[in-house]
């Protein structure tokens, strides 16, 4: 390799931009993979962890849990990928000895370490990762659209497919569509569901209807419990997924619950939400968790992504030497969609 250093964005303070540095291209340990960063994708985490919220965020670290690139180069006992391989970055590293990762569910893994968490992540021009947490993939999928597959599409299919468990006589309701939920309406279309999405932007509307919403609801508009009550003739959504994470975001799902339906709680702005307990009790209805996904979710997104079955949504792309503009725009809700950092 000619180059000996590389750009890199260092969160060096919370509360503050992230700051381009050149520093050395790292060399990988014995299981470790070296990738040339081909694409880095931009998350709301990304925010939270600027403002200091993650307890487990040490600084000063490289950021960014969405990736995908090139191997370059390969550490010792690496025998399963070449040079030039085109990979996705698993962002859990597991202990595979927890009783969460031997029955299939390592995203509850209870040692876990993340990529782009507690060890730095893609917004660098050059990563190490675990050679354990590399999947290939085909060189129809742009590097842009599989980055964001660990997180944005994963999560959503993990949501649909295992905690919900979405099937083709359901109606599901995601609220505030948008990064996360133009996946989700591919994958919750995929296992044959009927999608409301809402959102108070007239234009994600527009873009969650091209990816197959069937019922489209402008909430600073229209009453969203209306609404689906209309449209279904009263037996309201079998599954409600908050994309929001507000205070009050819960309650407004459990209100277009069916009697027996679930929310599942997907994004997070406020550490607590408030919901009423006789309503939800009574009806049996059910608030549910979600953390990522699992290692065979990922592999099944991509296989989806790959076929064509999901088309990955982005919004925008960026420079890396762009990415305080970047993050700025999506905390400002300019950004309409995914965004991807392109080295």
């Amino acid at each position: 390799m000619k180059n000996k250093t590389m750009k890199a964005a260092v969160l060096e303070q919370f509360k503050k931009d992230l700051v381009i540095k050149e520093l050395p291209i790292p060399t990988p340990k014995r299981g470790e993979v070296l990738i040339k960063v081909r694409a880095s994708g931009l998350c709301g985490t990304d925010l939270h962890i600027q403002d200091g919220r993650l307890p487990t965020i040490k600084l000063p670290y490289v950021p960014g849990h969405e990736t995908a690139g090139e191997v370059c180069a390969l550490g010792e006992d690496v025998n399963c990928f070449e040079i030039g391989d085109r990979v996705i970055v698993a962002i859990d590293i597991l202990c595979n000895t927890c009783r969460f990762c031997t029955t299939g569910r390592g995203n509850l893994c209870v040692n876990l370490t993340r990529l782009g968490f507690e060890r730095d992540g893609g917004h660098q021009e050059y990563m190490i990762a675990p050679a354990t947490n590399l999947l290939k993939f085909n060189d129809n999928v742009p590097f842009e659209k599989a980055a964001i597959i660990p997180d944005a599409v994963a999560c959503m299919y993990h949501a649909i497919k295992n905690q919900a468990q979405v099937r083709a006589t359901d109606r599901i309701c995601i609220l505030g569509v948008g990064g996360l939920g133009f996946q989700g309406i591919q994958i919750a279309k995929h296992f044959g569901a009927e999608i409301f999405c809402t959102s108070r932007n007239d234009e994600k509307l527009e873009i969650a209807k091209k990816y197959g919403a069937d019922h489209i609801i402008n909430t600073s508009k229209q009453n969203l419990y209306e609404v689906i009550k209309d449209i279904t003739s009263g037996e309201m959504c079998d599954a409600v997924f908050d994309n929001i994470g507000i205070n009050s975001s819960i309650q407004t799902g459990l209100d277009i619950c069916r009697p027996g339906g679930k929310v599942i709680m997907v994004g997070y702005s406020e550490d607590t939400f408030q919901a009423e307990f006789q309503g939800t009790a009574m009806k049996e209805k059910e608030i549910i968790g979600i953390r990522g996904s699992n290692r065979r979710d990922l592999v099944e997104t991509i296989r989806l992504v790959e076929k064509g079955i999901i088309d990955p949504y982005i919004y925008k792309t960026y420079a890396l030497d762009d990415i305080n503009l970047a993050l700025e725009d999506l905390k400002n809700g300019k950004s309409l969609g995914r965004t991807v950092l392109k080295m």
